[in-house]
Order: C-alpha cells, then sequence, then structure tokens
C-alpha cells in the first residue's frame, strides 16, 4: 500500500489517545465527516514518530479514501510516522476498549503505553494485578511472572508459550462499518487454535481469570505433548460456538450515542439524533440500551429549546441595537440550526456587508495602531539611546572640570608656597617700619617702606604679594589691636583701600561696607595706634 495513505488518526488534539480510522469508500468517509463536523483530526503524538499536526479526510475515487496532513497537496511531509496503516492504531483502540470494558464492572484502572511506543498496552488493576497485552508481531514475547495475565495481539506467534502453557489468550481487531474497529476477546488452545470470538463486553474478569459469558468453563486443555500444569490463578476454558451477536455488524445504539455532545454539537445533529431515537425505541433492544436513549432524549429536547431562545432573544436583541458582538453570536447560533426562520437569516444577512465593512476598518485601525506603537518604541529608543550619549558627556565634562579644579588647586598651593616664601624674608623688616611710623604719629607708602628698609623687592610686589606679606605682618597682632597695615591705607587711594578690605578680610577683621565708613574707622585705628605707641 501506498506509505503515503494514512489511514489512522485521533480525534481533538495531537496529544489525544482516542482514535480514529478512516473509512475506505467515498460513501462511508461522507458519513465519517458528517459524525464528525466539528471535530478536529491529528497525526498524534501517540503514534511513534506522530508529528503532532494536523489532518484532513481526503475523498478518493481511484483509491482508498484516507487522512492527510493539511497543505500536504499528496506528497510526502515530514512526520515521522512509519506505520500508517490501520495496525498503526491497534495501541489506541485497545487501550479505549479496555478501559470502557473495565468501567463496565466498576473497575478504574491505569492503562499505560510502555515503550516502543504502540507496542503493548500495560493495564494496572486496583488490586495490583497487571494486564499486559503485547501488540508487535515483530518483537519476541517476554512471560513476566510478575504480570497476572499476557495477552497477544494479532499475528503475534509464540510457539513455545502455546506448548508450555496449553493455551494463549489473544485479541483482534474487527474494522467497523462507518469508521472505527472492534476488539474481540478469543483463546487459542494448542492442537486446536481459536475457534471462536467473544466481544469485549462479554468478558468478566473474575479473581481466577478471564471468563466468557457465552462459553462454560470446560477443565483443562487437552494434553499436549509436553504434559504441563495451567498456571495458578488462572482459569482455562474450551472455546464453543455460543450465541453471541456478530461483532461485525453495527451497534445502533452505540453509534448514535458515541459521539454524541448534547452541549456542543450542532441544532443539526440534535436533531437527527431526536429523530432516531423513537424509531431506535420501536426495535428490539437491550433494557440498558433503551435506558441509554430515555434519557439522552430529554436532554435533546431541552439543548434545542435553550438554542431556540437563545437564538431568538440575540436576534431579536441584534434587530434593536446591533453591534459587532451580537452579529457574531447570531452568526453561530445560526448556523447549522434548521430550526432558524426565514426573517431571523434576514436579520443577520442584512447586517453582513456592514459587519465586514466595520471588521475590515477595525483591522486597518490596529494595524495602524500596531505601526503607531512601533514607530513610539523605535522613537523612545532613539531617545534613550541619545539620553545616554548626553548622560556619558555630561560625565566626561564632569571629570574634565574635576581635574581641571585639582590642577588649578594644586596650581594654586604651588603659588602660595612660592609666594610665602618670595615675601616671608620682607615681613620683619616691614613689620619694624610699620611700628616706628607708628610710633611717630604717620601714615607711610609702600614706596617709602623700600626707601627706608632698603629692600627693592617691595616695588615688584603685586596685589596678591602684599596681602601675603601683610598677612604675616600681622601674625602676632592681637585681634584687640588695631592692624599695623591701616598705616599704609590711604583715604584718596581705593587700590590701598581694597587692599585693607582684602587682609581685613583674611584675618577674619569686620569692615564698614562703604568707602565712607571705612575711611572714618581707618582714622580711628590709626589713632588707636598711634596712642600705644
Amino acid at each position: 500500500m501506498d506509505r503515503r495513505l494514512i489511514q489512522t488518526a485521533v480525534f481533538g488534539s495531537p496529544d489525544s489517545d482516542e482514535p480514529a480510522l478512516c473509512p475506505e469508500t467515498p460513501e462511508d468517509l461522507e458519513a465519517f465527516r458528517r459524525e464528525h463536523t466539528g471535530v478536529t483530526i491529528w497525526c498524534g503524538t501517540q503514534f511513534e514518530g506522530g508529528c503532532g499536526r494536523q489532518l484532513t479526510t481526503r475523498l478518493c475515487t481511484d483509491k482508498i479514501c484516507h487522512f492527510a496532513h493539511y497543505g500536504s497537496g499528496g506528497t510526502d511531509s515530514p512526520c515521522g510516522r512509519k506505520n500508517r496503516g490501520k495496525d498503526d492504531a491497534n495501541h489506541l483502540f485497545a487501550k479505549t476498549h479496555l478501559r470502557s470494558w473495565l468501567r463496565t464492572q466498576g473497575v478504574e484502572a491505569e492503562l499505560t503505553f510502555p515503550e516502543p511506543l504502540g507496542s503493548a498496552v500495560m493495564v494496572r488493576l486496583p488490586d495490583g494485578r497487571t494486564i499486559f497485552v503485547h501488540l508487535d508481531r515483530n518483537r519476541p514475547v517476554t512471560w513476566d511472572p510478575a504480570r497476572w495475565e499476557t495477552i497477544l495481539g494479532p499475528g503475534v506467534r509464540d510457539a513455545h508459550a502455546l506448548i508450555q502453557r496449553g493455551y494463549l489468550h489473544r485479541v483482534r481487531f474487527v474494522d467497523r462499518p462507518g469508521g472505527g474497529r472492534v476488539m474481540q476477546f478469543g483463546t487459542e488452545i494448542h492442537g486446536r487454535g481459536t475457534d471462536h470470538w467473544d466481544a469485549l463486553d462479554d468478558i468478566v474478569l473474575t479473581p481466577a481469570g478471564l471468563a466468557s459469558k457465552t462459553r462454560p468453563a470446560a477443565g483443562t486443555p487437552a494434553p499436549t505433548p509436553r504434559a504441563v500444569e495451567a498456571p495458578a490463578g488462572r482459569e482455562i476454558v474450551t472455546i464453543t460456538r455460543g450465541t453471541a451477536r456478530d461483532p461485525r455488524r453495527t451497534d445502533p445504539v452505540h453509534e448514535l450515542l458515541r459521539h454524541l455532545d448534547i452541549d456542543h454539537d450542532s441544532p443539526r445533529k440534535i436533531k437527527d439524533v431526536i429523530e432516531a431515537i423513537p424509531r431506535l425505541l420501536e426495535t428490539d433492544l437491550h433494557p440498558d440500551d433503551a435506558n441509554r436513549l430515555r434519557v439522552a432524549l430529554p436532554r435533546c429536547l431541552r439543548r434545542l429549546e435553550t438554542h431556540a431562545q437563545r437564538r431568538q432573544k440575540v436576534v431579536q436583541q441584534l434587530r434593536e441595537k446591533p453591534t459587532e458582538a451580537l452579529y457574531y453570536v447570531a452568526v453561530g447560533l445560526l448556523e447549522d440550526d434548521p430550526d432558524a426562520s426565514q426573517e431571523e437569516k434576514d436579520v443577520v444577512a442584512a447586517l453582513t456587508a456592514r459587519m465586514e465593512k466595520a471588521r475590515a476598518e477595525k483591522q486597518a485601525a490596529q494595524l495602524a495602531a500596531r505601526e503607531r506603537a512601533r514607530e513610539e518604541k523605535r522613537r523612545a529608543e532613539q531617545e534613550q539611546f541619545e539620553t545616554r550619549l548626553q548622560e556619558m558627556a555630561d560625565r566626561q565634562e564632569a571629570m574634565e572640570r574635576e581635574r581641571a579644579a585639582k590642577t588649578a588647586a594644586v596650581a594654586e598651593q604651588a603659588s602660595q608656597r612660592a609666594r610665602a616664601e618670595k615675601v616671608g624674608a620682607l615681613a620683619p623688616a616691614v613689620r619694624g617700619a610699620l611700628k616706628k611710623a607708628a610710633r611717630e604719629n604717620r601714615g607711610t607708602t609702600w614706596p617709602e617702606l623700600r626707601d627706608k628698609t632698603g629692600l627693592h623687592q617691595l616695588g615688584r610686589l603685586d596685589h596678591s604679594d602684599k596681602v601675603e606679606l601683610l598677612a604675616l605682618v600681622e601674625a602676632d597682632t592681637t585681634p584687640e589691636d588695631p592692624l599695623l597695615s591701616t598705616l599704609l591705607a590711604a583715604d584718596d587711594d581705593s587700590a590701598s583701600l581694597n587692599l585693607h578690605r582684602d587682609i581685613s578680610r583674611l584675618l577674619g577683621r569686620p569692615l564698614p561696607s562703604s568707602d565712607t565708613d571705612l575711611i572714618d574707622q581707618l582714622a580711628h585705628d590709626r589713632n588707636q595706634l598711634h596712642d600705644r605707641r
């Protein structure tokens, strides 16, 4: 068979373990599509190599119908599934049927897939017993004593175990019309083979083993070339023809209700079920099946009634005050609803063009908003970049200013040291000359000091040098005494007045702010000097 033809999948999601089998004929595929309307189909991850991509059904007349990956166009797609035929999903069908079979007997078991995926199903019962269903015909059967029972799948052979045990439990899978597979149970007897297959519902899980409702126990199997005892805790039965129903025959109740989702299925599907239930109830049904139908019927009727009330309410609201949200709710409610009136359909149809225009405008606005957001983001990033550059420049400038300030401070300190060294030797002579002038009740000038002391350097002193020199001269002057440098301040000489202000400020002596008041204070201080000398 063409390996591109995928016959098995899963329903609902990539990780689902609910198996799907694609019908092979166009007629059956059409029925399959109707039955599973709204249900997605996937190349499940529970298949070895499954890619997890969504599948669609492909109707063919020149070959069997099959599943295909979306967009594959019938060509090979990057999917790692090696096997795509019916048997590829046997582990999923086995798990589904075993879980359902156990639940009908009130048993909630843990079912898992051992590695490699698809090779087996492990069933762990609540009482600690385990059932191992070996499905991979290419792998040898491992008979683990810790397992309570091992069941072999289609085509799995173990002649040695059959001789030693005398029997082997088996399962096989039979296609069901319309898609899906039924699992059957049988017991292979050494020397006789498997002469009867039971529906799984006819098998009972007992403390001693797996027993058939349709075949009475017949003791141990016929003698074999090597006489062996049956394993403890198991009951071997002789398989005889019973009156079990034909497993290939479609169970109409099961088919009707299996995929019925009353809360979410379309009104059309619900209505089809409502019309089918009375016809089935007129047939010869098992009491349990009849009860299932009687429970489902009122639920379906309530669902249709609730749906109709909501549809009518939403359409009325849409007629009175149309909004985009109400429009799309109404579209969903009218979809696949055979009871929707033409008037309701007309109300929705009249708004379709307007809503399409509104949707287009909304999409355009959203696109423009995204573009604005991108532009604002770009602008913000540019501003942040420029801010960082400015911050870096500011830090660089601050560092330059700090270095310049440090350099200036060092230079100033050096200048002060040089000035101190320059004027330090002049201070004693200048101090003596000023004291003498005070004793003689007169003032003096810098040229006179130069001539009286013979220190020609005094003629080359600048303002800062004079301030430094006078600070040394006044070193021994007490805070209560007037400054000797007062004798150098002439009332009509602004330079000498400024010099006096600077030396007074340096020594912490308060002075009047105006020159007039300063001149008065100088006169007072000179009188004090003359009086004390």
